[in-house]
């Protein structure tokens, strides 16, 4: 089988993988497919990304609204993702919607919600810039239904009537501000480069094919004292979809992280490692 149709092969099977358009997957220099595109900011921005939505509603995020559910929720509007070098794209038919989700809000002035240090950049009548103060990465969400007449100031108007909530009593929108404001500052750790941090954005990056492909809804846990490494965590749910399954997946599909391998250490406990700092534990829960 030739280079070229090898290439059209793993461009089909990335498609099947992560509900991704053939037209959309980056390549590397020599033509190849490629997920993982993003420079050294981008990839802080998404590893954070990462950490923020892979939550649910019973292991909500700290930066969850005291509330309802905001960040662990957002998935379930993407239809598409695509990281490249300088931004990471989503594409959806609410992109306003989840905008007004992960835009940083203060509440009762000492809780923040939302990402902090993310600020709408600008937007035209689909598309929504969104920039991240800290590290500079861009975070892209598209409309994926075009609307035939419907105007930039539409797209506005749709904006503004999501997030109309974020004036409520007791909030107050921090991403108004064309600055890094000092509630958000003190978060600084939820973005700083760890080891962790090149898988973290990996994972971002083929979340498409942990939440649909698999079904499987994870939670990311940072290491502590009876942890030695950060934990990505679920129930197997209906397709019983335990760590060894997704640890064969990030590392023998099309979909793999190049040079990732999986530890097994039982069907629902191992690591998954890239280079050799770069470690996160899988472990699925028993019934």
């Amino acid at each position: 089988m030739s280079p070229h149709t090898n290439d059209r092969a793993q461009r089909k099977a990335l498609t099947a993988h992560l509900y991704i358009d053939q037209r959309t997957i980056e390549r590397i220099s020599c033509g190849r497919p490629s997920l993982d595109n993003a420079g050294p900011q981008q990839q802080d921005f998404q590893a954070m990304l990462a950490t923020c939505l892979m939550s649910t509603y019973e292991n909500r995020h700290p930066f969850e609204p005291p509330s309802g559910g905001a960040l662990s929720s957002a998935e379930s509007y993407f239809n598409t993702i695509v990281s490249r070098p300088g931004q990471f794209d989503v594409h959806t038919n609410t992109a306003c919607r989840i905008a007004a989700r992960l835009l940083p809000l203060l509440h009762d002035g000492h809780r923040v919600s939302g990402i902090p240090g993310l600020r709408l950049e600008s937007h035209n009548k689909r598309r929504l810039r969104l920039i991240h103060l800290p590290t500079g990465g861009r975070l892209d969400l598209i409309d994926s239904r075009a609307s035939t007449g419907r105007t930039r100031r539409d797209f506005r108007r749709r904006l503004n009537m999501e997030t109309d909530w974020h004036t409520d009593p007791g909030i107050a929108p921090l991403w108004t501000s064309k600055i890094l404001l000092p509630k958000e500052t003190a978060l600084a750790h939820h973005w700083a480069r760890r080891s962790c941090t090149p898988l973290r954005s990996a994972l971002m990056t083929r979340a498409m094919l942990i939440w649909y492909k698999l079904g499987i809804k994870p939670t990311w846990h940072e290491p502590s004292a009876r942890r030695d490494y950060p934990v990505l965590l679920w129930a197997p749910g209906n397709e019983q979809v335990d760590a060894a399954r997704l640890g064969r997946m990030l590392t023998q599909s099309p979909a793999l992280i190049p040079g990732a391998v999986y530890k097994r250490h039982n069907a629902s406990n191992g690591l998954l490692i890239l280079g050799t700092e770069s470690v996160v534990r899988l472990r699925s829960l028993t019934d």
